[in-house]
């Protein structure tokens, strides 16, 4: 293309059109630009030019257009993007071009800066901008020429080209038009700064005057400072935010903020600021604390907890207040007893608070308004939390009463719950005697044929406490953990102090002659039963361990109530639950100066149960039943857990078995088939449509006949009478017997738990055809016939199979010898499943234990296990027992599984 050179200037037309206008020289010589001849100079030169030459010249003849200026005939292009794709050409083919500037002939260029000098200067907090050499520009035709196509945008000015954004077109259009502009506000300055002047600082000359980046905001972290007065009998808080020098009030809703100091201007974090005021009011929350701050505990609270928080969070704290002062170690208080005589006892009306004689009635109330803080005179003081109890159970207990007095036998329980003391001698010795429960020990018998784990002698030592001073007792420990080896070691105690009363279930009397005989081999034992038990009632008091059932107890309770036990121990008390049944009332007449009930779930139901428990080894330790109940309407379980607390010894297995293995459960869902899933849609239907058309006297009956129904289906539909000869598969049955078979072959021992004896007869004939060897316990098989079955279970080499009745298999067994336990079904209660896989999961236990629940997806069944989940809190603040439930079974939530 050295051949070739351009010549262009731009023109106004008389339209006020800008035309750019040239002139092509091929060897010097001026090529004409009329259509026809620049054709002709084309087909003339084809064999000299190139193929770009060619190219260039073609889209010349289409883009040149013929104009009138100023009378004269010229040649050249309005249309804006031709302009710009001619300039291009000419770049890509490298022309040699050259720009009339008034008379001077000027090489075209892509690569010079644009000649523009623009100001940008700082004032204060603002920048003014303009254009250095406007007047220049102004003289020239084309000012600042803006070439556009395809999105892309170059500026023409003086003969320089350059390819610029929209954000630069727009700022020097609107600065070309105007003397200058001013820009005050920091979006626009930093906009300015960082996408205007950065980004285009080799596309023209910049000149900066003052410090321009100071006025780009910076995002600043800020420090929360809470500022503390003491006014008007109330701590007042302001929380504020400090940026760097400066000081921010949250109510201001500034974006930014000015350093007074330096003059930088810094953008506040709203998201921390937000985040820093959560945090304050989650302490406040967390703690129990107003937002106001008015109640001289709430405010010693507030220093006490919140101030040091926040430091360790770098918080800054202006306080002012320095008069409140918090004694950090809370306090005990001492409650003194005084007697009118041996019999009469009451409690003095004061205590002693750091050398203050203060009332108590004065401080039950003040710890109440003050949340536990007393001011005294070196300070705010917490009463601890257990004499706070102490002082809640004192009040409700009336023994902060005017002339309110205890009988021995009453004021004995308060002991054991109280910090008591006495300047009276023999007061003193008895509250030593309650005092020992925690500091003495109790020396085994050397007749006792064991050994005890440290909690077992605890436990002797607090029946043996309890005893003493003729109070009762609930030994509550979880299944497995030897409640029975427990009580024969306290009766070890009792050699010369007469006979033994044992109350148990049937199912176990041969279970526990069969551990005195191991433990206390020299005691005499007799099975108070059958029909020539009458031969033995006058020789009773003869025999150092009498064992009876509650069957046995209800029918004879007019031979046996009339004779003085030394000791009766009620095992698997849960049968004496119900204040109106006629066992528990048979119960309650018999006579000994120590009674002791055991159980592994005293409140198996409802709190009523306790009540009852509690009439029988202290009567009226907890009021009548209609006192009872209005105790439990008002809500006051603090109370109650407080009045029991001492009277029931309750261990867990993972707070005293360290080497009990571990144990897993695992939900197993069984899917319906598609026969089964009719069925059971068949029942529900005639559920729903039954509780529909009963009356009120036939709904609860029909409940609860639907429920075993829907349950009976979900275990097996043979199960139901009328699917008898349907021959429908049970998915669940089908499940078992893939689980079993599995594990009798990989040489287990599985203990399989259901409440229908009837789908016990299902797996025995299907083992007795695979020939597994099985074990079987349910309702109907003797105490001799459980034994002897356990016997076998336990000490033979075969993989087995023990069937057990939910029931009947709760208690009194023994089954360690297996690893898997099974419930094919489940229950209301989850605590009779509990107690039931720890006849497996107990003491003596070396494998870890697998429990399998098999539940039907989609059904009642899944229903239940839900509910048991939510309610298997069985008020552990009365007793810190688990797995039980609040509330017996409620009928609306029966009849709201089966219609929801």
């Amino acid at each position: 293309m050295e051949q070739f050179k351009i010549q262009l200037k731009f023109v106004k037309d008389a339209q006020k059109r800008l035309l750019l206008t040239y002139e092509i020289f091929h060897k010097k010589r001026k090529i004409s630009l009329n259509l026809t001849e620049l054709m002709q100079f084309l087909y003339a030169n084809e064999s000299t030019l190139d193929e770009k030459t060619s190219e260039f010249l073609f889209f010349i003849s289409k883009v040149t257009k013929k104009f009138t200026y100023k009378t004269n005939l010229i040649y050249g292009i309005v249309n804006n993007n031709e302009q710009l794709q001619f300039f291009l050409n000419c770049q890509k083919n490298n022309i040699p071009t050259f720009y009339q500037e008034q008379k001077d002939w000027l090489p075209l260029s892509f690569s010079n800066k644009l000649p523009l000098t623009i100001i940008i200067e700082q004032t204060g907090y603002k920048i003014i901008c303009k254009i250095l050499n406007k007047n220049s520009l102004k003289k020239s035709v084309t000012r600042l020429h803006f070439l556009k196509d395809k999105g892309l945008t170059y500026l023409f000015c003086n003969g320089i080209i350059k390819k610029i954004d929209h954000r630069l077109e727009t700022f020097l259009t609107r600065l070309y038009e105007r003397p200058f502009i001013v820009f005050d506000k920091s979006e626009t300055i930093s906009t300015l700064i960082k996408r205007i002047y950065k980004p285009n600082k080799s596309l023209c000359q910049w000149e900066t005057i003052g410090n321009i980046e100071s006025l780009i905001p910076k995002e600043t972290t800020p420090v929360p400072i809470l500022s503390i007065t003491y006014k008007n009998q109330c701590l007042q808080t302001v929380l504020t935010y400090k940026y760097a020098n400066q000081e921010i009030d949250p109510l201001n809703k500034d974006k930014e903020i000015i350093d007074k100091e330096t003059g930088k201007k810094m953008i506040r974090i709203f998201s921390m600021e937000e985040v820093f005021q959560q945090d304050l009011m989650t302490l406040f929350e967390k703690n129990n604390l107003p937002f106001l701050l008015s109640n001289p505990g709430d405010i010693a609270k507030f220093f006490d907890n919140i101030i040091p928080e926040l430091k360790n969070r770098q918080w800054v704290i202006n306080s002012e207040v320095t008069d409140f002062n918090v004694i950090k170690e809370p306090v005990d208080l001492n409650f003194e007893i005084g007697s009118s005589s041996n019999n009469w006892f009451h409690f003095e009306p004061n205590c002693d608070l750091y050398g203050e004689q203060r009332s108590l009635l004065e401080l039950s109330r003040l710890i109440v308004e003050n949340q536990g803080y007393i001011k005294t005179k070196n300070g705010f003081v917490q009463v601890s939390k257990s004499s706070q109890e102490e002082l809640s159970f004192l009040k409700q207990s009336g023994a902060l009463s005017i002339g309110k007095t205890f009988k021995k036998k009453e004021i004995l329980p308060i002991m054991m719950m109280t910090q008591t003391t006495s300047k009276n001698v023999s007061i003193k010795e008895l509250i030593s005697t309650v005092n020992s429960f925690n500091v003495k020990e109790t020396s085994i018998s050397k007749e006792f044929k064991g050994t005890l784990r440290s909690y077992q002698h605890y436990g002797v030592h607090w029946m043996n406490l309890l005893a003493n001073v003729q109070l009762g007792g609930i030994l509550a420990d979880d299944m497995g953990l030897g409640k029975t080896i427990q009580a024969l070691a306290y009766s070890s105690l009792t050699a010369k102090k007469g006979t033994v009363l044992v109350i148990c279930p049937t199912a176990v009397l041969y279970n526990w002659k069969r551990e005195i005989e191991k433990f206390l081999p020299k005691r005499k034992t007799l099975i108070y039963g059958g029909n020539q038990r009458f031969n033995e009632l006058k020789r009773l008091l003869s025999y150092d361990f009498v064992i009876a059932s509650y069957g046995v107890l209800k029918n004879d309770i007019d031979y046996l109530k009339s004779i003085e036990f030394s000791t009766i121990f009620a095992d698997e008390a849960q049968m004496i639950k119900n204040p109106q049944a006629q066992v528990s009332k048979a119960i309650k007449l018999l006579q000994s100066s120590f009674k002791v009930v055991m159980t592994g779930t005293p409140i198996e139901n409802h709190l009523q149960d306790i009540w009852n428990l509690f009439d029988f080894i202290m009567p009226n330790y907890l009021g009548n039943k209609n006192q009872f109940d209005v105790m439990i309407k008002d809500n006051n379980r603090d109370f109650l857990r407080t009045k029991v607390k001492p009277f029931i010894l309750r261990r867990e297995k993972r707070e005293v078995l360290d080497s009990l293995p571990e144990k897993t459960e695992i939900t197993l869902e069984c899917p319906l088939s598609e026969t089964q899933m009719q069925l059971y849609s068949t029942v529900l239907d005639a559920a729903k449509k039954g509780f529909k058309d009963a009356n009120n006297k036939r709904n609860k009956l029909n409940m609860l006949t639907a429920l075993l129904k829907l349950r009976q289906v979900c275990t097996h539909p043979n199960l139901i009478e009328e699917f008898k000869d349907l021959n429908v598969e049970s998915a669940k049955f089908e499940m078992l017997k893939d689980k079993c078979g599995q594990l009798i072959d990989e040489g287990h021992k599985i203990v399989v738990f259901s409440q229908f004896t009837s789908m016990l007869n299902i797996i025995q004939n299907w083992t007795t055809k695979e020939g597994i060897n099985i074990e079987r316990i349910d309702g109907t098989i003797s105490g001799k016939a459980r034994m002897a079955a356990v016997d076998r279970f336990q000490t033979s080499e075969k993989p087995t199979i023990f069937l057990v009745s939910l029931k009947a298999g709760g208690v009194g067994l023994n089954l360690t010898a297996a690893d898997y336990v099974i419930h094919i079904d489940p229950w209301w209660n989850p605590a009779i499943q509990a107690q039931a896989t720890d006849r497996v999961h107990r003491m003596g236990q070396t494998n870890k234990v697998i429990v399998y629940k098999l539940i039907c997806a989609g059904t009642i069944e899944e229903k239940i296990h839900n509910l048991q989940e939510e309610k298997k809190q069985l008020l552990a603040e009365i007793v810190d027992i688990d797995n039980a439930s609040e509330k017996k079974l409620d009928f609306d939530q029966i009849k709201s599984l089966i219609l929801n």
